[in-house]
């Protein structure tokens, strides 16, 4: 058993198989801009502010915690505004990673809606750069990746006992359209709970931006 209670003998073939010396986990979060506390910056503050931000996802990456991306899903659900990614070897560093974000004076004033830990069985797609859009589903079932292509990039995270749902399944794409074309031809959807959330890759600088 790992250290999350789940068994390997439960993890597919494939992510065994791949090469990758240790497991990877997946951790998301959704915040959305506070309308008691709004993030009001002063145009003198940010470069400060974007610096501190670059300056701490540096500061995780050399404990082994990868921000995979931040999004922009404003305007996607009512109750978030952006979505970080982070990968690593780790829970807790994620845990870890996560607060250190959370201090930051961008992050800070931001309500957390929304977030999920995983562990990462198509460790392959893991390795793959971060394209221009995401879709981050929860499912009952591990969907078949049949569907995937050069164009989309698949991945699950196994949640069970972990979060309220059984499955995190993520689409990426460098169009929106093509992750819609995809869920849309892959059929059956009875199997996606507890909603979903999309949204565009942006840097620490685009960040200031969609939050005011």
């Amino acid at each position: 058993m790992s250290e999350l209670g789940i068994d390997p003998a439960a993890i597919p073939s494939e992510a065994l198989e791949s090469g990758v010396p240790e497991t990877t986990f997946s951790l998301f979060a959704a915040f959305r801009v506070s309308s008691s506390h709004p993030v009001v910056l002063d145009g003198r503050d940010v470069p400060g502010i974007v610096r501190e931000l670059e300056d701490v996802s540096r500061e995780i990456d050399d404990e082994g915690v990868v921000v995979r991306g931040w999004y922009d899903v404003s305007g996607v659900r009512s109750d978030a505004d952006v979505l970080v990614w982070l990968q690593g070897a780790a829970p807790e560093d994620l845990q870890w990673s996560l607060r250190q974000l959370r201090r930051t004076a961008i992050v800070q004033p931001l309500i957390r809606t929304w977030s999920t830990l995983g562990v990462v069985v198509d460790a392959a797609a893991a390795d793959e750069a971060p394209k221009q859009w995401l879709s981050v589903s929860g499912a009952s079932d591990r969907p078949g990746l049949a569907g995937a292509s050069a164009a989309v990039s698949v991945q699950s995270a196994a949640t069970c006992g972990i979060g309220d749902t059984d499955w995190i399944v993520t689409s990426e794409a460098d169009e929106l359209v093509w992750i819609v074309d995809h869920l849309r031809d892959a059929g059956d959807r009875s199997g996606v709970t507890g909603g979903t959330i999309a949204g565009r890759l942006i840097d620490p600088a685009e960040m200031v931006e969609v939050l005011q």
